[in-house]
C-alpha cells in the first residue's frame, strides 16, 4: 500500500486506479463481443464506456458500436403493462423517501397526494392502488413512443450485445420483455437474474469488492446530460442536472488518464485491479480532498436524495 503513488492530478487518479479496473474489462470484452452484430452502450455509463471501446474496436476489428438512450426508470414505465407490474419493481429495487418522490421518479406521475410521507420498501410496500390507473396510461405512452426509438436502433440487428456496469440488467430485462427482443449483456459486474440468459458479468458479485466500490464507478461514468426518464415526440428528457455537484470537465480528466493507461497496455491482474480500486474508495486514502470531493451519486430510482461519496 505503501509504494502506491499518491495522485496529484484527476488523470492521475483515472490512470493509477480506474485504469486496470477498465483495461481488464476490454481485454475481455474484445473476445466476448466478436459474434455480434452490433454493441449497445446503456447510458448513461456507456457515454464514456463507448468512447474507450473505440480503442479496441479500431485496433481488433471489432463490431461498431451504439451510444443506446435508456434508463431503468424509462425502461421500467415502458414494461407496466398491469397492476401487478407496479408492485413487481420492488421486488429487484428497493425505494427509500417520499411517496410523491417514489410516484415521479420511478413511475413518472406527479398527482396530488393529500399527505405524503417517508417509506421505505423494505420495510413496507405502498398501496398504490388509487394511483394504478394515472401509472398504466403514463406507461403505454412511454411504452409506445419509446418502442419506436428502439425499433429504429434495433432495425435489422439479430445479434445485440448490451454494456452496462452491472448488478442485475434491470435495463435488459425490461426492454427485452416490453419489446419481444433477446439482447446478449456484458457488464463489468453481474449479480444474476433468473430472466435473463447469456450475460455474465467479468468481475464477480460475490467475490470481488467492485460491487460494493461501484457507486464511485457510476458517479464518473456520466453523461453531460442527466438520466433519460422519459421521451415525448421522439425528444427524450433528462432529468435536470445540478452542475455543483456534476463535476463533468474533471471526470472527463478521470477518463482520459483511463485511456492513457489503456493505451500504454499495462497489463495487470483482475484481483490487482478490484485491490486498487477498493483502496481508492477506502476513506482517507486519497489524501488530496480536491480529487475526492467530486464523487457524488444520484439515483432518483432507489431513493430521492444525491449522495456524496466519502
Amino acid at each position: 500500500m505503501n509504494n502506491i503513488k499518491q495522485p496529484d492530478s484527476f488523470e492521475e487518479l483515472g490512470y493509477t486506479y480506474f485504469g486496470p479496473l477498465l483495461f481488464n474489462f476490454f481485454t475481455w470484452l474484445k473476445t466476448e463481443v466478436v459474434n455480434s452484430d452490433i454493441i449497445f452502450f446503456n447510458s448513461r455509463e456507456g457515454f464514456f464506456l463507448e468512447k474507450m471501446y473505440k480503442h479496441f474496436q479500431e485496433e481488433y476489428d471489432l463490431p461498431q458500436s451504439i451510444y443506446f438512450k435508456t434508463s431503468r426508470k424509462l425502461s421500467t414505465i415502458a414494461s407496466i403493462v398491469e397492476p401487478e407490474d407496479i408492485y413487481k419493481t420492488f421486488s429487484l429495487h428497493r425505494y427509500r423517501g417520499k411517496l410523491s418522490n417514489l410516484l415521479l421518479d420511478r413511475f413518472g406521475i406527479n398527482p396530488h397526494i393529500d399527505s405524503d410521507y417517508l417509506l421505505d420498501t423494505r420495510n413496507t410496500i405502498p398501496n398504490l392502488d388509487k394511483y394504478t390507473e394515472e401509472i398504466l396510461y403514463n406507461a403505454k405512452r412511454v411504452r409506445d413512443e419509446y418502442g419506436k426509438y428502439v425499433s429504429n436502433v434495433v432495425g435489422d440487428f439479430k445479434n445485440i450485445l448490451m454494456i452496462d456496469s452491472g448488478y442485475q440488467g434491470t435495463t435488459q430485462y425490461y426492454i427485452q420483455k416490453t419489446y419481444g427482443l433477446t439482447f446478449k449483456g456484458r457488464y463489468i459486474t453481474f449479480k444474476g437474474n433468473p430472466y435473463l440468459t447469456d450475460v455474465k458479468g467479468l468481475y464477480d458479485f460475490n467475490n470481488t469488492k467492485f460491487p460494493q466500490n461501484i457507486i464511485f464507478f457510476e458517479s464518473v461514468f456520466i453523461d453531460r446530460v442527466g438520466t433519460y426518464v422519459d421521451i415525448k415526440n421522439g425528444n427524450f428528457i433528462n432529468e435536470t442536472v445540478e452542475k455543483e455537484i456534476q463535476f463533468f470537465e474533471e471526470k472527463e480528466k478521470i477518463v482520459e488518464g483511463i485511456q492513457q493507461f489503456i493505451l500504454d497496455g499495462n497489463v495487470t491482474s483482475i484481483e490487482h485491479a478490484d485491490y486498487i480500486f477498493d483502496l481508492m474508495c477506502t476513506k482517507d486514502f486519497i489524501k488530496n480532498k480536491e480529487l475526492m470531493n467530486i464523487f457524488y451519486h444520484d439515483n432518483y430510482y432507489a431513493r430521492d436524495n444525491i449522495r456524496k461519496i466519502v
